[in-house]
């Protein structure tokens, strides 16, 4: 009878124990001259079961998430080091995508045109060289050589709280940027909430934008969007300067910070996706506070600017997909199709956004943060952007790509509500 390898007497036991095992069985190897260790108990990393298929070979198993009913499996993030790498020649056969969207059994959230990321310092990232998606399997196979000891691999640049951290110390030493904690997520975590406006003007006729990003700790492309936005709008810039003396701006940076810290996907740390929710967050109930605060705090500061008579003109909420690229709203009113037409028209004019549809107006109500329009009136659009290849650069987004994309959609929100 052919020997098992511990991590196949493993899978016997619960998933989550048995990642666990694996894990520590991967990294335990670590006194052993020259081996390979797996790594994923850092910030914001995440990987499942790793199987050896072969000398310098490794089936890596995607972790994935499943919600308060144990339900959608969702496997759009993986983050992962691996140790004592320096010089070998390392085949990483990336597994275990197929998950299940909307109770729906088969979602895949990897494809030929989504490249890996890999990193010799945790911070600068470039796509692997080569890749080849086995359609069938439903897996990716890349290969590395390492110049360091260490190498990490993910699904796309990782944008970890502590970035965040950095920026947040950044922006405000900006006399136009006011910093407030709104509240705490299920573990504790603050959730932020940033104001820029010229301090020295009125607010009284000035119009206001809100920007919000990673409700999904998987989709942390829209993270980078939202450091361009803050840096371009707390900058010294005279267009930011005459654009702070016009418009209130109003940011929420990362709605799931728990998530972002533990390399989850969608769900909070309770289980609930932090974007299906909004409709059914009732304020006045205790329990939602407990269940979903990402979501309580959040609807709770843009309720209460509204309640207030301090109108928001237009909100868009920040999301990664796959493939596509789109704007959504469930508003179909004259006043909110024409800003949201001009947002649309400019940024395809002057941003790369290559939208693979028009805007879509009066959406099926869904739970997201778009039922704020029927809720409140409030203009609030989600923006989808791709993480796959661009069909006009035939590359995959950079850091870079999206931080400038962030400077350039605060100043076109601005724009698109000002007289």
């Amino acid at each position: 009878m052919p020997c098992r390898s511990p991590v196949d007497h493993f899978r016997t036991l619960g998933p989550m124990v048995a990642c666990a095992i694996a894990l520590l069985f991967v990294t335990a190897r670590a006194d052993e001259p020259g081996s390979i260790r797996f790594r994923a108990d850092g910030e914001g990393e995440s990987l499942g079961l790793v199987d050896p298929i072969g000398e310098g070979a490794y089936r890596c198993r995607v972790k994935g998430q499943h919600d308060e009913n144990g339900r959608n499996r969702q496997a759009s993030w993986y983050f992962f080091r691996i140790e004592g790498a320096r010089g070998k020649e390392l085949t990483l056969t990336l597994a275990d995508f197929v998950g299940e969207y909307n109770n729906k059994p088969g979602a895949c959230a990897m494809g030929p045109d989504i490249v890996p990321v890999v990193s010799d310092d945790g911070e600068h990232w470039r796509n692997v060289a080569a890749m080849v998606w086995d359609d069938v399997r439903k897996e990716a196979t890349i290969r590395v050589r390492p110049d360091r000891d260490t190498i990490s691999v993910a699904h796309q640049p990782p944008y970890l709280p502590r970035r965040l951290a950095k920026l947040l110390e950044q922006v405000d030493r900006c006399q136009d940027a006011r910093i407030e904690v709104i509240g705490k997520t299920v573990r504790g975590r603050d959730l932020h909430l940033i104001t820029v406006t010229d301090a020295k003007t009125s607010d009284q006729d000035k119009r206001t934008v809100w920007l919000q990003a990673r409700q999904h700790a998987w989709e942390s492309g829209t993270s980078f969007v939202m450091e361009g936005a803050l840096r371009f709008i707390t900058s010294d810039a005279p267009e930011a300067k005459a654009l702070r003396r016009q418009a209130v701006f109003k940011f929420t940076p990362m709605v799931d910070p728990d998530g972002c810290a533990s390399g989850e996907v969608r769900f909070n740390a309770n289980g609930f996706d932090v974007n299906r929710h909004w409709g059914e967050v009732d304020l006045r109930q205790k329990r939602f506070l407990t269940l979903m605060p990402e979501i309580w705090y959040v609807k709770k500061a843009i309720v209460s600017e509204v309640d207030a008579g301090r109108k928001i003109q237009l909100m868009v909420n920040l999301h990664n997909t796959e493939t596509a690229e789109y704007l959504q709203t469930m508003a179909d009113d004259e006043a909110t199709r024409k800003v949201i037409s001009r947002l649309s028209d400019s940024l395809i004019e002057q941003a790369n956004f290559r939208p693979s549809r028009g805007p879509l107006f009066a959406a099926q109500a869904d739970g997201t943060a778009n039922m704020l329009h029927a809720e409140k009136g409030l203009p609030i659009v989600l923006m989808e952007q791709r993480i796959a290849k661009d069909p006009t650069t035939g590359r995959v987004p950079r850091p870079e790509d999206r931080i400038e994309f962030g400077a350039k959609l605060i100043r076109i929100m601005a724009e698109s509500v000002l007289p």
